[in-house]
């Protein structure tokens, strides 16, 4: 299959039913694919999840709506998909800055995320991997399940303090997180499964303020010294353990807790 013209096929059909029922399923379909290969190809071409495709589109071509005509604010929330105005209002302010009643009181510019051209979003990976070169660690092994309230924020954080990279892969109708993944190499990489999965799986949930994960790396004085310079102070420093091997530990912004370690 040419993935290229495959997944541009799906994301005109997106743009010619906005405002229909769209889901990873349907769109694998249209290419004869599983949903999971459709998925983890639309992301490594687009830079972003469909999910994110199409709700950041809606809330484009809803802002539209709304400076343009005097289409109820209810009415334009049902047409995109939307089932509450509050659900809407969330999902509108987080992405616009500014609610859906107040773009008609004042003279603000909308946000915009265009309808992507698959062609034009490759670019070849060279600034991916010039990022991990900056971190000075390599993560080797993980794979734990991590709780949070507030995906957003704890993806902000394990790419602010970690250098990881995240994407939220499965919202409620709240548009609040219930399903994502962090990882320490670019998601786009481990799309292609050319390594195993080193990874953080993300689950809405009450934090487990303990330890969470087991992960074994390359350069645990690196990892030290790049969560202090990101200026986040809850970790411990290294240490020589009897076994052998080197390790510290990092409490996350939930209070959850990262062990490193060094063989």
């Amino acid at each position: 299959m040419d993935w290229i013209e495959g997944i541009q096929e799906t994301i005109d059909y997106i743009e010619d039913n906005i405002c229909e029922t769209l889901d990873a399923e349907c769109l694998a379909k249209l290419l004869y694919v599983s949903s999971y290969q459709y998925q983890k190809m639309f992301s490594m071409l687009c830079n972003c999840t469909v999910g994110e495709y199409i709700r950041n589109r809606r809330l484009t071509l809803a802002g539209y709506d709304l400076v343009s005509n005097d289409e109820n604010i209810l009415e334009i929330a049902l047409k995109y998909g939307y089932h509450t105005n509050e659900g809407f209002t969330r999902a509108f302010t987080r992405f616009h800055g500014i609610t859906p009643s107040s773009i008609r009181k004042k003279d603000k510019t909308i946000n915009t995320f265009s309808r992507i051209s698959v062609k034009t979003k490759i670019s070849g990976g060279k600034i991916m991997i010039n990022d991990l070169s900056k971190r000075g660690y390599v993560v080797k092994e993980t794979g734990a399940v991590y709780y949070t309230q507030n995906m957003d924020k704890t993806i902000k954080w394990f790419k602010e303090i970690l250098g990881w990279y995240g994407q939220i892969e499965s919202r409620d109708q709240n548009d609040i997180g219930n399903y994502g993944c962090v990882n320490n190499i670019p998601l786009e990489i481990e799309a292609l499964h050319i390594a195993p999965f080193t990874g953080i799986h993300l689950f809405k949930g009450e934090p487990i303020e303990r330890i969470v994960g087991f992960m074994l790396v390359q350069g645990v004085e690196e990892l030290y010294d790049y969560v202090k310079k990101g200026g986040w102070n809850q970790i411990t420093a290294v240490t020589q353990e009897p076994w052998g091997g080197r390790t510290c530990e990092v409490t996350t912004i939930d209070g959850s807790v990262l062990k490193f370690f060094e063989l």
